[in-house]
């Protein structure tokens, strides 16, 4: 739809034009003006107009004064005179404005609606011709991006130029990009985020620092963005900004990211050094709290933040051991190698367990087996300290409440899948997501899933989906489309084949046959 402003001090001749305009159905919206003064300010006011059809002669601003400030402002708007017999003078001069559409007063229909056509099939064309110039424009910027994204992968991977390459070439992307000085940012997810989500991160982090940023993606649950840094910026000028990014995605995203920032990089080939210092960071990340914030100029200080959070973690871990009265002596002798400034790894932390799994299970029977087992894949799939203190908590209460106790856990842990469906089925729950939030694999929790409720976790979901779409149909009023986007089916088609194959019928003829 087009704008078109209709501006001239006689109340009758806008109306007429009005009239005129609504009884071809044209595709405009119509605003009014009495005066070239009034016209002008509602345009400043933020009004974009595509066509003004004025009146040349008019009190104090005439038509032609208000056209050459309107060019001005807005060099595309298509303008329209319209001028009595004999006004020669002003025509000549409108077609020196280069506004060569001319209505004679009075208004003669046939005239009207050819000036008017044609100005409008001028605005069709400037329009389309916008839009393939913007699509010009993003495949340039695209393929700008892409070379520069690659250059910057290739320069993080260690395949691009040395220091001292950089320092003699003033065409690298830091003096291309304006940069004088970059710090880098790794954002990891722990799990698959980035090639499943539009994310905007070079805007957010520009928002963030005030400067230029670019981003380059490096695998599913890693990317690098790199910014304008500065001399002056302190650790905890870094660490603000980390925390910030680290409530960003938790708020927008509802995912937990671990952030590592780089120390100041001066030339390119500081860039695979500082990344390979800071992968070596995130090599601990185990061990590391929900939305830590790293940064590697201060590499000890967060080593023994790790130290003391891992320290504390696996003092929880032993009190709750201490309830089931199973010994822990192995968690503190763990502790006691923290405190000697040793470090332990992922892997001897889960092993250890393990073992103090089988004490909690007790004597080898076909239920306990099966325990130990779902035991040992939630053990395994734990992705933090964190996680696997929540996964030995909920083996210690489920053993402490339980009569048949491996048994019970097993039983609990579908029942917390089940209810975990009724609440999210209308969002894109999947097997994976699924798994994550139990710290199960998906073959497994298949597999356990079938075995207790006798049908696939892609089968319960699908049917509990259709049993509320089937009340929502015979309950409410909703259009059908609704209905499905709803309960958790966007596509329509996919909606409607899935509920007739259930039921028989499809939705509408199922909300017939109900008499609504």
């Amino acid at each position: 739809m087009y704008k078109i402003l209709v501006v001239d001090d006689d109340r009758s001749e806008r109306e007429g034009v009005k009239f005129l305009t609504k009884q071809f159905n044209w595709d405009l919206e119509i605003a009014e003006a009495d005066c070239g003064e009034a016209a002008l300010a509602y345009i400043r006011d933020g009004n974009p107009i595509d066509i003004l059809l004025t009146d040349i002669r008019m009190r104090e601003l005439d038509g032609l004064q208000l056209a050459h400030q309107v060019k001005a402002l807005s060099p595309h708007t298509k303008i329209i005179f319209m001028s009595a017999y004999g006004e020669f003078e002003y025509a000549q001069k409108a077609i020196d404005l280069k506004a060569i559409h001319y209505i004679l007063k009075p208004v003669e229909i046939g005239e009207f609606m050819r000036v008017v056509s044609n100005v409008i099939q001028m605005c069709d064309e400037d329009q389309q011709e916008k839009m393939k110039n913007e699509r010009i424009q993003e495949v340039y910027w695209k393929g700008i991006r892409y070379e520069k994204q690659k250059f910057l992968y290739d320069l993080i991977q260690g395949r691009g130029m040395t220091a001292e390459e950089d320092n003699e070439n003033t065409g690298t992307v830091i003096h291309f990009s304006g940069y004088r000085y970059l710090r880098m940012v790794m954002i990891h997810t722990g799990s698959r985020f980035f090639d499943m989500i539009d994310l905007d991160a070079e805007a957010v982090l520009t928002e963030l620092t005030a400067g230029k940023a670019d981003f380059v993606n490096l695998n599913e649950v890693q990317s690098v963005l790199l910014y304008e840094g500065k001399p002056e910026e302190n650790e905890a000028d870094i660490i603000q900004m980390g925390t910030l990014l680290v409530g960003l995605f938790k708020e927008n995203y509802s995912i937990d990211v671990t952030i590592v920032t780089s120390g100041l990089i001066e030339n390119l080939g500081q860039i695979s050094s500082e990344y390979n210092l800071m992968e070596t960071m995130l090599a601990n990340k185990f061990f590391m709290k929900q939305g830590a914030v790293l940064y590697t100029g201060e590499v000890i200080a967060g080593d023994r933040d790790v130290s003391l959070y891992t320290r504390n973690v696996l003092i929880e871990m032993m009190s709750w051991l201490k309830e089931i009265e199973v010994d822990s002596s192995k968690i503190a002798f763990l502790i006691e190698l923290l405190q000697g400034g040793k470090t332990v790894s992922e892997n001897y932390v889960k092993f250890v367990c393990t073992d103090l799994l089988k004490s909690i299970l007790g004597r080898q029977t076909p239920q306990n087996v099966s325990g130990y087992m779902m035991g040992l894949e939630r053990i395994h799939h734990a992705a933090s300290l964190h996680e696997l203190l929540k996964v030995m908590q909920s083996i210690a209460q489920d053993l402490v409440t339980s009569v048949e106790k491996p048994q019970e856990l097993l039983s609990r842990v579908i029942e917390d899948i089940v209810q975990l469906i009724d609440r999210e089925y209308s969002s894109e729950i999947t097997v994976e997501s699924i798994a994550r939030q139990v710290y199960l694999s998906p073959g497994y929790l298949s597999r356990l899933f079938k075995k207790y409720k006798g049908k696939s976790i892609i089968k319960h979901i699908t049917s509990i989906r259709l049993e509320k779409a089937g009340e929502l149909l015979l309950t409410t009023n909703k259009k059908i489309t609704d209905i499905g986007k709803e309960v958790g089916y966007p596509n329509f088609a996919y909606f409607s084949s899935l509920f007739k194959n259930s039921y028989g019928k499809t939705p509408s003829q199922y909300r017939e046959e109900h008499g609504l």
